[in-house]
């Protein structure tokens, strides 16, 4: 057996011991970089999710001021055709079209001119109404509770049902009577929807209470 000289064995010992610590020390720099490197992208990740929250809460803010902006747009439309509804002509017109009480198309053909001028106006204006809710641009109930589609309709039909039956080219003041149909249909969301069908829920219990009323005299 060879033996080595006592130094060389020292060495040797010395040489493994050196090389077990480099490679521990080298594990844990190894994991140490691998804690930092996933700290590094724990960061980025905050980093990127604050900033598609920012991004989330700045397009937000967009669509709200976008919405704000369609709402005070759409109010200012609705003003402006109700300044021009409230003014005299309009109001002199509707007026007109309210006292004829008209019953028929020929009761409308022997109109003289100038009243007949006032239901093309009233039933024009409501046509305009009626198809600014149609495309979307204004809420129906915004119309139902500023202008009085109903009455108009009531007023109008005979002049726009003989107006058809007259001229069947085209159906005339489509729009106006699909708003009076939709309005009709509203019983929330409009004030004037919602007194409406109080109303009609009143007059309906009332004469419940009259029908059975009726019932117990007759059967005592």
């Amino acid at each position: 057996m060879v033996l080595l000289p006592l130094f060389l064995q020292i060495g040797l010992g010395t040489i493994e011991i050196d090389t077990s610590i480099l490679s521990s020390i080298a594990i844990i720099l190894g994991a140490v970089f691998v804690v930092y490197q996933i700290r590094q992208d724990d960061k980025l990740l905050q980093a990127s999710i604050k900033q598609a929250n920012s991004s989330a809460d700045q397009a937000r803010l967009t669509l709200q001021q976008l919405t704000q902006n369609s709402s005070l747009a759409t109010m200012d439309l609705v003003m402006r055709i109700y300044e021009f509804a409230d003014s005299m002509e309009v109001q002199t017109s509707y007026l007109l079209v309210l006292k004829t009480k008209l019953t028929s198309f020929e009761d409308f053909e022997k109109l003289p001119q100038e009243k007949q001028l006032a239901f093309l106006q009233i039933a024009s204006l409501f046509e305009s109404l009626g198809f600014l809710v149609e495309k979307g641009f204004v809420k129906a109930e915004i119309i139902d509770d500023m202008f009085a589609t109903r009455i108009a309709w009531d007023a109008t039909k005979p002049f726009i049902l003989g107006f058809r039956a007259r001229y069947a080219a085209e159906d005339y003041f489509f729009f106006f009577e699909r708003l009076y149909k939709r309005l009709s249909n509203l019983d929330q969301g409009s004030i004037t929807g919602e007194f409406l069908a109080q109303r009609r829920a009143e007059e309906e219990a009332k004469k419940l209470a009259s029908s059975n009323q009726a019932d117990e005299h007759r059967s005592s």
